[in-house]
């Protein structure tokens, strides 16, 4: 896909009718749709060098198997869709098993309780280094949002009853379907104790579950006491999991380390995964998406909603060669190149400030993707502080995986709004090698700031006063997904582009780690060190992060 002026230059005959949308401050009455309709390119090797010769689109691609198939799209659930009113198993058997049962980290919000205590209602720690916050600063926070989440509970209950599904005790475990006014609600947040069971209704999982009732405790029983190469990267990880959270670390209340329930929870959900998802097995991230769905949900539900993100939120993002990765990273910086032009002539460069050509686009990435690809394989934990996480998981599970695109537009936009931001974009005019490390670490370091969600889903929805990027729709993310897939592939085949790490990124994975190129868990180190996409763009990374530390 190319710019505006780009695919102008294609003649009308090949361009479809645009797209009739709202006009906003981004989307210039056009779409990324809208170019689908082009000639892609077809490779031909001609001696050393390389030409790109145009191919119509109605030349149907190769579909090879294995990490050379066409990106499958991903199977949304649309707006228009009902949940299936489905009630959870009632066999007792199952009911009394330590599989499924689930004792809820949130029960009722007690603002006075949790003002006075050191951990956020979550159980995570208010004092963080890794977001740079305080108790003082969070509690001045926390005592405005308390009253919003009543009022916001208020609005739930009226929304239920209004669609016959009141309930006296307990947790509803059915709640409205989809519809102009839930999808408001779900934007606004949703009350943190009914979390765990709005997300499991709104992602499916009730269907998924009475579809393998009992398969979840068959696996684990299957794979109890197994060692592989997976199992043994998961012990490493367990213990790294949230280490600032009372429920996976004891450490932090007493003195002597003992193994908390989470965490054997969280080692059963990982090794049952990787046993039924051999082609994903256990990657870096994942232990993070477990564990916060496990301060959720039970561990039958967290397993078959981690299951459920990477099949049809994410799919292929996990995968051993990290295809999915690449083909979204494509998607992001396409988007960005089409609704925030002003920020692309920034970071659309290679590392050395040469400007990334169209056809280089999705073979070489711009280096700020070493950034952006753990938010999409963490969803954004230890991003953003962890409210913010959470009302982002909200609209995901409702709204699916457009979800993450748009919020990384809005962070993109936020960071190029920054004060410091404009700063540090002035002194890009010299194009000097410290100055694009500066202007780096900004963009990573920025979002950990946003503390406040409302901030973060406003500008992201609202077209006054906001970004309006609600209006990237999720047709339009799975065709573009394709269209970069099969590209890619096109590349693939003629060997322009490997899934597979060369030599050299191998020997840079041998480089010391240095903390400050990596987000706050560290979850995505050994990933993000051998990103396929930018040869040996990780170890030049590390080099001159220790060239330029302060």
């Amino acid at each position: 896909m190319a710019s505006i002026d780009a695919a102008k230059d294609y003649g009308s005959d090949h361009m479809p009718s645009p797209l009739p949308r709202s006009e906003t401050d981004v989307s210039h009455n056009y779409s990324l749709l809208d170019y689908y309709g082009m000639d892609g390119f077809d490779v031909h090797d001609q001696g050393s060098e390389t030409s790109y010769v145009k191919v119509s689109k109605d030349v149907p691609l190769s579909k090879n198997e294995g990490d050379g198939a066409i990106f499958p799209p991903p199977v949304e659930v649309t707006g228009s869709e009902e949940p299936p009113a489905l009630q959870p198993p009632t066999d007792s058997k199952q009911a009394s098993s330590a599989l499924l049962s689930y004792k809820p980290v949130v029960s009722e919000i007690d603002k006075k309780s949790i003002l006075h205590s050191d951990y956020d209602m979550y159980g995570f720690k208010k004092d963080s280094s890794f977001f740079d916050s305080s108790k003082k600063q969070y509690n001045e926070w926390f005592g405005e949002y308390a009253d919003q989440l009543v009022q916001q509970k208020k609005k739930w209950k009226v929304l239920l009853k209004n669609n016959g599904l009141g309930y006296s005790t307990g947790l509803p475990s059915r709640f409205p379907p989809k519809s102009d006014k839930a999808k408001k609600l779900v934007r606004k947040g949703i009350p943190p104790e009914w979390r765990g069971e709005a997300w499991f209704f709104y992602a499916g999982g009730l269907e998924r579950l009475h579809k393998n009732v009992g398969v979840y405790e068959k696996i684990v029983a299957d794979t109890d006491g197994v060692t592989n190469k997976d199992t043994e990267v998961i012990e490493r990880d367990l213990n790294r999991t949230f280490p600032d959270n009372i429920h996976f670390n004891s450490s932090i209340l007493s003195d002597e380390k003992i193994e908390t329930e989470k965490i054997k929870s969280l080692r059963r959900v990982l090794v049952a995964f990787a046993h039924y998802q051999p082609q994903i097995g256990y990657c870096q991230s994942l232990n993070f998406l477990a564990g916060l769905l496990l301060l959720f949900m039970n561990e039958e539900r967290s397993f078959w909603m981690l299951v459920i993100m990477t099949e049809r939120i994410l799919p292929k993002v996990h995968s051993a060669n990290l295809e999915g990765v690449h083909t979204d990273q494509g998607v992001l910086m396409l988007c960005v190149k089409e609704y925030i032009p002003r920020l692309w002539q920034i970071i659309g460069k290679n590392f050395e400030g040469a400007v990334l050509s169209d056809d280089k686009i999705l073979t070489r990435l711009p280096p700020v993707t070493l950034v952006t690809s753990s938010w999409f394989m963490s969803v954004f934990i230890g991003v953003l502080p962890i409210e913010s996480v959470l009302r982002i998981w909200d609209i995901l599970w409702y709204e699916g995986s457009k979800t993450i695109f748009r919020i990384s537009l809005t962070i993109f936009r936020l960071c190029l709004d920054h004060p410091q931001f404009s700063n540090e974009e002035k002194k890009q005019s010299d194009s000097s090698e410290s100055e694009q490390i500066e202007l780096f670490q900004f963009m990573q370091s920025f979002p950990k700031s946003i503390t406040d969600p409302n901030l973060l889903v406003d500008k992201c929805f609202k077209k006054i006063g906001g970004y309006g990027f609600g209006f990237l729709s999720q047709d339009e993310i799975n065709k573009c997904r394709e269209f970069v897939a099969q590209q890619r592939s096109k590349l693939r085949n003629k060997a322009l582009v490997t899934a597979e790490m060369s030599d050299m990124e191998r020997e840079a994975l041998k480089i010391p780690e240095t903390p400050e190129i990596h987000d706050v868990y560290g979850f995505h180190k050994s990933v993000m060190n051998g990103v396929a996409w930018n040869k040996h763009l990780s170890s030049k990374m590390k080099s001159k992060f220790r060239k330029h530390k302060p």
